[in-house]
């Protein structure tokens, strides 16, 4: 029985250290391939302070004149760095800024959780971050893109500072948590109808409609609807997990303190945008402002995100639908998803913006190795 016990643990430890060298391989291959070579590239990786908190950001681009593009992720807590590769086909047209935000991926890895994870906290960090990427980048101007809670940082960026902004886009666009969470309760009751699951109806009567008490509540709703959604959001997991697990540069400690960031900013945040509403920001912005909405998404409704589009005034403005997409569209359906960026905002930040090589000489700038 000894010698077995033996066996099995040598096997065990054989079948650990090869999927550990094979973990590193593909990593290694992946860091080869996304590497950029052009000579005017940037990729870099370090930790900026930001409203007293190390903040991680990844900075990747083809052509360091091209516009800078600043991802700011959902949430709060779920950092999309480790799926930017995904986005690597959008460096040859921007520099893509990957943020870990408070609470969030290596922010979190580095400084666990802060005391003030507010919507004004977070945004106000998210200026920050526009102020020194402007001076270690040397561009005027920079196109905020927000996803999902990112969204809601995003506009208030915008509105706040718009002189800082060359364009705002917003995609899993939240308008209305009240509105939004009452329209999507009733829809999953619906599919659960039509789809006569009495199980799931019993589930969701039990918990009743918004505001729900928990976050686990909330998820179970979620859940209950993600089943009725388009393949790509009900495949997500299983496609993100691989370019999650091999991502350069990400350890499993780090993968694990991911996962603990979004957890704990879940928890932290729950009750505290209960109300938000966009429409309390005003009408006027002083940015172009672009939103490009999955068709499908059911977790922000596109109808009430094209309400809140027609009553914004703004120097220029495009709403775009993407009929194959849903709420992680900017992930799902990258390729597409830079079409339109493409087609729609890069020709208007480009215009008028200084030529490269008439920009002014970087400027001292601070960041935490």
């Amino acid at each position: 029985m000894r010698f077995g016990l033996l066996v099995m643990l040598l096997v065990l430890s054989v079948a650990t250290a090869s999927a550990l060298g094979y973990r590193t391989w593909r990593q290694h291959q992946i860091e080869d391939a996304l590497a950029i070579r052009t000579p005017n590239g940037v990729q870099e990786a370090f930790y900026v302070r930001l409203g007293g908190v190390d903040q991680w950001v990844q900075i990747r681009g083809e052509d360091r004149c091209n516009p800078i593009l600043l991802f700011i992720h959902g949430g709060p807590g779920s950092s999309e760095t480790p799926m930017s590769a995904r986005l690597s086909a959008w460096e040859k047209q921007f520099t893509v800024v990957m943020w870990d935000q408070r609470g969030a991926g290596k922010t979190f890895a580095r400084s666990g959780m802060v005391g003030d994870l507010s919507l004004a906290r977070v945004a106000q960090d998210g200026i920050e971050l526009t102020q020194f990427l402007q001076r270690h980048l040397q561009q005027r101007k920079i196109i905020a893109l927000g996803h999902s809670w990112g969204s809601m940082v995003g506009l208030r960026m915008v509105h706040e500072r718009p002189e800082l902004f060359s364009a705002y886009v917003g995609t899993g666009q939240v308008v209305s948590i009240p509105e939004g969470e009452a329209i999507l309760y009733a829809r999953t009751v619906a599919k659960l109808q039509a789809a006569h699951n009495l199980a799931g109806l019993a589930r969701i009567k039990a918990i009743g409609p918004p505001p729900y008490r928990s976050a686990s509540d909330l998820l179970t709703v979620r859940a209950l609807l993600a089943s009725y959604d388009i393949a790509p959001e009900r495949d997500f997991s299983k496609t993100m997990t691989p370019v999650v697990l091999f991502a350069p540069g990400w350890s499993l400690w780090d993968i694990y303190q991911w996962q603990q960031g979004f957890q704990a900013s879940q928890d932290a945040t729950f009750h505290a945008n209960d109300s938000y509403d966009a429409r309390q920001l005003g009408a006027d912005y002083g940015a172009p402002i672009f939103i490009i909405n999955g068709a499908e998404d059911q977790n922000t409704p596109t109808d009430l995100a094209k309400t809140f589009f027609d009553g914004v005034h703004a120097p220029e403005k495009q709403f775009v639908v993407l009929k194959d997409g849903a709420h992680n569209a900017v992930l799902t359906e990258p390729d597409a998803f830079l079409h339109e960026l493409v087609v729609h905002v890069r020709p208007t930040v480009v215009r008028g913006a200084p030529r490269c090589r008439d920009r002014p000489p970087i400027l001292g700038v601070h960041t935490v190795p």
